[in-house]
């Protein structure tokens, strides 16, 4: 009896989509691919978007397609998303998609191109309405397969901007470093909030000045998607290893359609190789305790070299 398994992986989308991981059931060994694997979209109400899509089979069996389109959500601070049902319609965009053909084979090494439009209400909530078009299969067709069929979604994100008015905000809520370093590289933690009605994009970078408040450095930070209401981790990193003394880097940036600036996130830290200065200061002691313990016998030497007495 043929069977139905289901293993799950990750898949991380293009850089220009905002680095969303998304959880999708695949197979290694016999998977669908879907490009572009995001879409950011902006329409008026009451417009009508027309978009392709492409569907490969890159197997050696041929597959039956489904075309379906889902809610997604976003889970935790890195990006994942989840295929589910939202809990409101206020950013679904599931009911405005229509997909054309829903149904297809694919032969092995064969792709498909999809139409898909989106038909955006003349009475569309202004802001962000988001939604994933996903190819499934259910296993593979012909009269010499054997074994488990696999059961299978890739999927396309879609996030479509509705215009009017949309509220765009966004908070820092957390920018921090290691206190304390020996040496570099330094790794900058940042977490952007969204409270606002549309997905935005923060972009900027971190300016970086040694105690005497000369800039050292700016390191700029990945601009990556924060969905309404999620919570968004970015990592950012200085790439200088030698280091020395109380640095202190400042936030800034800006998002949104009209550049709105981020309120700027000052914090301190300090790199001191204690290793080698702890070296160098263990060093300097033995000196100074030789010296000391020698001083007479110094004290003589630079009185027949100063005086020549003695001699």
């Amino acid at each position: 009896m043929k069977r139905t398994t289901i293993a799950f992986v990750s898949i991380l989308t293009a850089a220009a989509a905002g680095n969303f991981v998304f959880w999708n059931s695949v197979h290694a060994a016999s998977g669908l691919s879907i490009s572009p694997l995001t879409f950011e979209l902006t329409a008026n109400p009451g417009d009508l978007l027309e978009n392709k899509i492409r569907i490969y089979n890159p197997t050696d069996s041929a597959v039956a397609v489904k075309m379906e389109i889902e809610d997604f959500t976003v889970s935790g601070e890195t990006g994942q998303v989840i295929i589910e049902p939202a809990e409101t319609e206020t950013y679904s965009l599931t009911r405005w998609v229509q997909v054309s053909p829903e149904t297809f084979t694919l032969e092995p090494a064969e792709q498909k191109i999809v139409d898909f439009i989106i038909n955006v209400p003349a009475d569309a909530e202004p802001g962000g309405h988001y939604g994933s078009l996903l190819a499934t299969t259910a296993g593979v067709i012909g009269e010499n397969v054997t074994g488990a069929g696999v059961a299978q979604k890739v999927g396309s994100l879609l996030l479509l901007s509705v215009s009017g008015a949309v509220n765009e905000n966004l908070q820092v809520k957390d920018f921090s470093a290691p206190k304390f370093l020996e040496y570099g590289p330094i790794k900058f933690a940042m977490r952007f909030e969204n409270t606002g009605t549309v997905h935005v994009r923060p972009k900027g970078f971190i300016t970086i000045t040694n105690w005497r408040g000369k800039k050292v450095a700016d390191v700029e930070f990945a601009q990556k998607n924060v969905i309404p209401g999620a919570t968004r981790a970015v990592e950012a990193t200085w790439n200088r290893k030698v280091l020395f003394g109380k640095y202190t880097a400042t936030l800034v940036g800006s998002y949104g359609v009209s550049n709105t600036p981020l309120e700027p996130y000052v914090i301190s830290f300090w790199v001191i190789p204690w290793k080698i200065a702890g070296g160098a200061g263990f060093a300097l002691l033995l000196i100074l305790i030789f010296f000391f313990f020698t001083r007479k016998r110094w004290g003589r030497a630079l009185k027949i070299l100063i005086r020549g007495e003695g001699a």
